[in-house]
């Protein structure tokens, strides 16, 4: 049974998780309200389109650093030593807080930087590797679809785990981050579209663009 320290931890985790900053940076700086323009996600990618590069970088930092590595920091052996299965837990729980936001009615980004952050103090080797075929498939070809990229990437974690030989809680990680990502991608912000309907076509988009509708430029632009 899980002590008192770590449910502790992992709420705090998600508490923190859940700070929604794309909102906040664009609610009180960028004049846009993020849930309703763009893509409508609460995240980087979302804050880039609508409130350019100098905001969507502050959004990565603070989605790294303080919502990602900060709560897995504090229950490391560096602080309080809380173990490696509670800090993968807590990893995973600041990643489901970006995701399912408490302060924006469960609402919320994708988690991928703040799944950087969470790894970046989880394992310095598996940091690099997470975002390794995104970036490559950038250098390869810039055009190409990031959303997709970033799917293979998640699906990807548990052979970088095992290639790494890292811990049997890396593979526990790594599986519970596959359904998070999955489950946020076919639900997103809302099961149904924006005229209230569901269909096999929305849910395909959604898994593999991450988007209700194929085209990138209409669903930045909308």
């Amino acid at each position: 049974m899980p002590s008192i320290d770590a449910v502790v931890a992992v709420a705090i985790a998600y508490l923190i998780g859940s700070i929604p900053t794309a909102y906040l940076v664009g609610k009180y700086f960028g004049d846009a309200d993020l849930t309703e323009v763009g893509s409508k996600n609460i995240g980087a990618s979302n804050a880039y389109s609508q409130l350019g590069s100098r905001w969507a970088g502050f959004v990565v930092t603070v989605d790294v650093l303080i919502k990602g590595s900060l709560p897995v920091f504090i229950a490391s052996d560096a602080v309080f030593g809380l173990g490696l299965g509670v800090q993968v837990a807590v990893g995973i729980a600041s990643v489901v807080g970006h995701d399912w936001s408490i302060f924006l009615r469960f609402r919320g980004g994708r988690g991928i930087a703040t799944t950087e952050g969470a790894i970046l103090i989880l394992s310095l080797p598996l940091a690099f590797a997470y975002p390794a075929i995104p970036a490559l498939a950038v250098l390869v070809s810039p055009k190409r679809d990031s959303a997709v990229w970033w799917l293979i990437a998640t699906l990807a974690v548990p052979v970088w785990v095992l290639l790494l030989d890292l811990p049997d809680e890396f593979l526990w990680f790594s599986i519970a981050l596959i359904v998070v990502t999955l489950l946020k991608r076919m639900t997103s912000n809302s099961l149904r579209d924006d005229r209230g309907s569901i269909s096999a076509r929305l849910l395909w988009n959604r898994l593999v663009f991450d988007r209700d509708i194929k085209s990138r430029s209409a669903w930045v632009e909308q």
